[in-house]
């Protein structure tokens, strides 16, 4: 009896020698097994490339045009258009204009004595030519109207034939913007019809920006015309000091969003302006180029 008393004693402590043995070494495992997993590297493909989570298809357009936008500012420079508008009545001043050497745009006035002659002289000389189109501006009557201006109120067919009848006196016309409008430009119809048509010539539209509230850009986005916007009128005051700040304010913008639009007229202090400003343009490390580069 007391030899069997023993024998269960002995089972009992090896049972607990086990047990303490047994206990540590299961939490031990459990630990590895816990950290392994949780240190374990992000799924792999077959090819042994990270898996990423899944991006929702809106973001990665979003993204990629973001991506788009800006490579195509870092691989560009800086773009100035320069348009000089009113040409066709006086070729001696428009003269002046010309032999800049560097891209320039000539929008020419329609029913003008030298309309064709200037778009020429622009042509031949390496720039490039853009219809000047007339178009209603508000308090008509403190203004000289040309001839055959868009209005508001027109037929769509008469809209259409006025910039069909100044087409086929402008050879080589690449682009519009409006004369004047600043009535007209606000009018969605008017503009609607302007944008079908030049859309079907294959014109691009620069709002002269005549008027805040124009509905030009809206107009012509809508209608898939490229176009742009003129972000300032360089020669309002007559001065060739004031003509310079205004250019390099249109520099400031193009530095700041990639591009930019000025507009100039064929007057004498414009033209010395812009050749004394040309070497600066170009020290900010700003491109001049055509209307037609700086549309989209």
């Amino acid at each position: 009896m007391a030899q069997s008393k023993k024998k269960s004693a002995r089972g009992k402590g090896k049972g607990r020698k086990i047990t303490f043995i047994l206990i540590p070494s299961i939490l031990v495992l459990f630990l590895a097994v816990f950290l392994t997993l949780w240190k374990a590297p992000p799924k792999k493909t077959r090819e042994g490339q990270i898996v990423p989570p899944p991006i929702p298809a809106e973001e990665k357009k979003e993204e990629k045009k973001e991506e788009k936008k800006e490579e195509t500012r870092q691989a560009l420079p800086p773009r100035l258009a320069l348009i000089i508008d009113d040409g066709g009545y006086n070729t001696a001043k428009f003269k002046g204009m010309l032999g800049m050497g560097r891209a320039m745009t000539f929008a020419i006035l329609p029913n003008t004595p030298h309309a064709r002659e200037v778009a020429l002289m622009a042509h031949r000389n390496g720039s490039e030519v853009m219809l000047h189109l007339p178009m209603e501006p508000k308090e008509e009557e403190a203004y000289a109207l040309e001839r055959e201006t868009v209005r508001t109120g027109m037929s769509a067919e008469g809209i259409r034939k006025i910039l069909q009848d100044d087409l086929k006196q402008i050879p080589y016309v690449r682009g519009v913007n409006n004369h004047m409008g600043s009535k007209a430009t606000e009018d969605p119809k008017v503009m609607q019809v302007l944008m079908q048509a030049l859309k079907k010539e294959r014109l691009y539209f620069i709002d002269s920006h005549t008027s805040p509230h124009t509905r030009g850009p809206e107009m012509a986005q809508q209608a898939g015309v490229a176009s742009a916007r003129n972000d300032r009128f360089i020669d309002r005051e007559k001065d060739i000091d004031a003509i310079k700040e205004a250019i390099r304010l249109a520099m400031k913008k193009a530095k700041k969003e990639g591009k930019a639009v000025a507009i100039g007229h064929p007057h004498p202090l414009t033209a010395r302006a812009i050749k004394a400003m040309i070497p600066e343009i170009e020290r900010e490390g700003i491109r001049l180029v055509f209307a037609s580069e700086v549309v989209g």
